[in-house]
């Protein structure tokens, strides 16, 4: 029914669909008769009058429809006069027009209406006056009423709405960017499909056929619409369209081809468009792009390339555009694309479809299964199951969303944790449906703000961590910072012995003080990236190919064969030498050394491409084959003033912040030794794009991955000019933070003087199944203890988010502070803070962790950590 209340709206301050317009109808001033009333005043309101009774004053109505009508024609302020009126509250006249139009069943006078009401919200129509119209229009559910209307007079023929089709559809088409749920109401009230019928009907004519394609285009945004008209025949209407249409109507091509990249979506209609050799003439006309009208050159290849990539996106798709010489025509558009900004985005479609049809090639590793693997107890070898991995949403990079991404990854996780932990029952400890008052006793221990603050030994964090360090080095807690990182290194229990301790972890380096600006992504560099990555596919010759560094080889070799975990009590104490190294050159190579295995490092196998270019291969995360982002290693052996190109080629996401003004972060032993030990942001020639190697090996039969088989990987390059001749450098997604920084940060803590009535204790939660502690605080005032509630924080779930460890350091300093905004927190609040949840993922340089699967319950797949969390109110 039509919401009679929408037309009492003042045109001072409107609300429709959310949003409010605020600003007042400035009208002009109304030309008077004899008795005071403007002449279209008074047709508005005779208007008023004769719709009370619709159906008797059908040409009466017709009649004042048409003054008003021709008012809007006459001069500029006899329009201005017309459009005031109609957007008046007190004449209604808008909400009169648009009940003539859902009670009146004569088209004709639907067809004067609908006319109308174009005029009145034509873009000639500049100003908040239009505005407003259109505001009202939405607010009265005009298109849902003009389409209603339309069902209804269609049920004699569609010939009986011949005479008012042009008119509706052009009001529709003005409606439909502004109505957002215009799709869903269009199905509703059958206007889907009576739209699609009427574009059969008037294919061939050339007036009706616009609106009616750009109607189709917005109701086509809808998934459900997609797959209704696809079975309603549409992609066939919309072939035959595309053949009868003459070349030079630019403008309704280009709508077709945004209607078919929307359909397209839907696989179903995929397989219809090559039936009906629809495909031929899309890429005839891409084969022929230069001869599109300039002005829809973007939009008609922007939909052409559309509709490829989602052909592209199944099996039977790729081989039709393969068999049609869809990738040389591709191929061409990319080679001979403009340079003007506007084509970026064509060129970054053009370069999906193309990596989307060529034959993929396999990541250069070993397995598509990370380096390492942790054996669950009592549970199958890890190895003996299938790899997994996870689709990207089809399109090209900026139609992919990190939601769909990480729903997907979310169903990997739940297979994995499904596998690696076979065999263990997680819920025989602990039940959060059934808590027993028993397993409470035991976690008591954990809060001794109940205890009268009495801290049981048993659970301390300090007893435990100088525990582990009695093998080596003993109790006494050096003097030096360095020398207590490096003890508290060698406690630190990783699944493989490390090599050395990272030089800016041990002095302790921090990131500046000051507000960083965001790098200003060079188009021109994306450009000549993509271009790159096509003609690295077709002249694979011309690149080197070397492996400089390989982590599989190095743990399996016998030199480094005493590196893993060793049996024997004893190990090799860590150290770090880069001073020593940091301006000697390496002759016995010809290119950079790469090195990683340290905490938190990550880096696979580095291939060098060129000369100065070379690409990097992350390790997945522990007993996984997938979830590649962070990375840290250690660089050296540069020559000075060279500019060295990284390729980080097996990132997952199909968007990064690389691509919006982040940096990777570099440390300089050198500049350190020279006073100036700190990470800074680094590289040029920043961008972030598909690559052309396949997440899924050739040889995978693993049907669940079928699906993904078409996938490719994304490479993050970045070019690096290092500042000293043969310095010794880090470069890291993030400004690092490892768990040996977390307990050399709470030993500081331990050892700071408090006020007598903050209470603070740093206890063991629990144990990784590495058997490394998991830190635990408690924070609170030791006074009015009565009734407080308890915030629980914590950090590092996902272990490759550096970035939340900096910032609980920043939590835990204001807390313990002197401020008296935090000496009122402590009074209020007790503070629980795990700021380390995840130590395994942080130790091994892991990204991601296993989704929260209960309340109160964590499994951390990554870390191989099980923590029992008690919430008590």
């Amino acid at each position: 029914m039509l919401l009679r209340e929408a037309g009492r709206l003042s045109a001072a301050s409107l609300t429709c669909e959310g949003t409010r317009v605020t600003s007042p109808v400035t009208s002009p001033p109304l030309r008077m008769t004899s008795e005071g009333s403007s002449p279209t005043a008074m047709t508005s309101g005779r208007l008023a009058e004769a719709v009370t009774r619709p159906a008797d004053n059908v040409e009466v109505i017709k009649s004042l429809v048409g003054q008003l009508h021709s008012s809007l024609k006459q001069d500029a302020e006899a329009r201005l006069e017309t459009l005031a009126v109609i957007a008046s509250r007190e004449q209604r006249t808008l909400e009169h027009l648009v009940r003539t139009i859902e009670l009146c069943r004569d088209p004709s006078l639907v067809g004067a209406t609908c006319a109308l009401l174009h005029d009145a919200i034509s873009p000639n129509n500049k100003g908040e006056v239009r505005h407003i119209i259109i505001q009202l229009c939405l607010g009265l559910n005009t298109a849902e009423v003009i389409l209603r209307t339309l069902k209804t007079l269609s049920s004699d023929g569609l010939s009986a709405i011949e005479s008012c089709t042009h008119a509706a559809y052009q009001v529709l088409a003005k409606l439909a960017s502004k109505d957002p749920i215009l799709a869903v109401k269009a199905r509703l009230v059958g206007g889907v499909k009576l739209t699609h019928q009427l574009l059969q009907t008037h294919m061939k004519n050339s007036i009706p056929l616009l609106p009616l394609l750009i109607v189709t285009k917005y109701l086509a945004k809808n998934s459900t619409n997609q797959v209704v008209l696809g079975k309603d025949g549409c992609v066939a209407t919309m072939a035959a369209i595309l053949s009868s249409v003459p070349k030079t109507h630019w403008a309704k091509i280009k709508f077709i081809m945004e209607i078919l990249a929307l359909l397209t979506k839907a696989k179903s209609n995929v397989i219809r468009l090559v039936r009906e050799s629809g495909l031929q003439r899309v890429l005839a006309i891409l084969d022929a792009w230069e001869k599109i009208e300039r002005r829809h050159q973007v939009k008609v290849i922007k939909g052409i390339l559309g509709t490829l990539s989602h052909v592209c996106d199944s099996k039977h798709g790729r081989k039709a555009v393969v068999s049609l010489n869809g990738v040389e025509i591709t191929q061409r558009f990319i080679q001979t694309c403009p340079a003007d900004k506007k084509f970026d985005s064509n060129l970054a479609y053009a370069t999906n479809v193309f990596l989307k049809c060529v034959s993929k090639g396999e990541l250069p590793v070993s397995s598509i299964r990370g380096a390492y693997t942790f054996h669950v107890p009592n549970a199958d070898d890890p190895d003996s199951g299938s790899d997994t991995h996870h689709e990207e949403t089809p399109g090209f990079d900026g139609d992919s969303s990190d939601e769909e991404e990480d729903e997907v990854e979310d169903e990997d996780e739940d297979f994995e944790l499904s596998k690696d932990l076979k065999g263990i029952d997680i819920t025989s400890e602990y039940s959060p449906q059934q808590p027993r008052m028993e397993e409470l006793m035991r976690l008591s221990s954990l809060f001794p703000e109940l205890n009268n603050f009495r801290v049981p030994a048993s659970t301390r964090f300090r007893d435990a961590v100088l525990s582990a360090r009695r093998g080596s080095g003993g109790d006494i807690i050096p003097e030096t910072s360095m020398e207590h990182y490096l003890q508290a290194a060698n406690a630190t229990k990783s699944l493989i012995n490390f090599v050395k301790v990272a030089y800016p972890d041990m002095v302790g380096a921090h990131g500046p003080t000051y507000l960083e600006e965001l790098y200003e992504k060079d188009r021109k560099v994306c450009r000549s990236k993509a271009i790159a990555t096509v003609e690295r596919v077709l002249h694979p010759e011309t690149y080197m190919e070397r492996v400089v560094y390989d982590l599989d080889y190095l743990l399996k070799s016998e030199l480094s064969r005493q590196l893993i975990t060793p049996t024997s009590s004893s190990s090799r104490l860590l150290s770090n030498w880069d001073e020593k190294r940091a301006g000697k050159r390496d002759v016995a190579v010809n290119h950079l050394n790469f090195e990683s295995r340290f905490e938190s490092g990550n880096l696979r196998r580095v291939i060098q491409a060129s000369s100065f270019e070379y690409d990097l291969i992350l390790n997945a995360d522990v007993s996984s084959s997938h979830h590649h982002q962070w990375f840290y290693f250690e660089v050296s052996n540069m020559e000075p003033n060279t500019p060295y190109v990284f390729n980080i080629i097996n990132n997952e996401k199909p968007n990064s912040e690389f691509n919006f003004g982040m940096k990777p972060v570099m440390f300089s032993v050198q500049e350190a030794i020279e006073g100036r030990p700190a990470w800074i942001r680094t590289g040029y020639d920043i961008c972030y794009h598909k690559n052309h190697y396949s997440r899924v090996p050739k040889s995978h039969d693993n049907v669940r991955l079928k699906k993904s088989a078409n996938k490719c990987y994304y490479t993050a390059t970045f070019t690096v000019t290092f500042p000293h001749a043969y310095d010794v450098c880090y470069i890291a997604y993030h400004y690092p933070y490892t768990y040996t920084q977390l307990q050399v940060y709470l030993n500081k803590q331990d050892s700071c003087v408090l006020p007598s009535n903050v209470f603070y204790s740093n206890q063991v939660l629990c144990y990784t199944l590495n058997g490394n502690p998991v830190p635990v605080l408690t924070i609170t005032a030791k006074d009015n203890m009565k009734d407080k509630e308890v915030i629980f924080l914590t950090a590092r779930v996902h272990p490759g988010e550096s970035n939340s460890s900096w910032v609980m350091e920043g939590v835990l300093n204001y807390l313990v502070g002197d401020s008296p905004p935090a000496r009122l927190l402590l009074e209020k609040f007790i503070f629980k803070i795990v700021p380390m949840l995840n130590p395994e993922g942080v130790i091994m340089g892991s990204k991601y962790t296993v989704k929260l699967l209960s309340l109160g319950h964590f499994i951390v797949l990554d870390c191989h950590t099980t923590v029992h969390i008690v919430l008590i109110n």
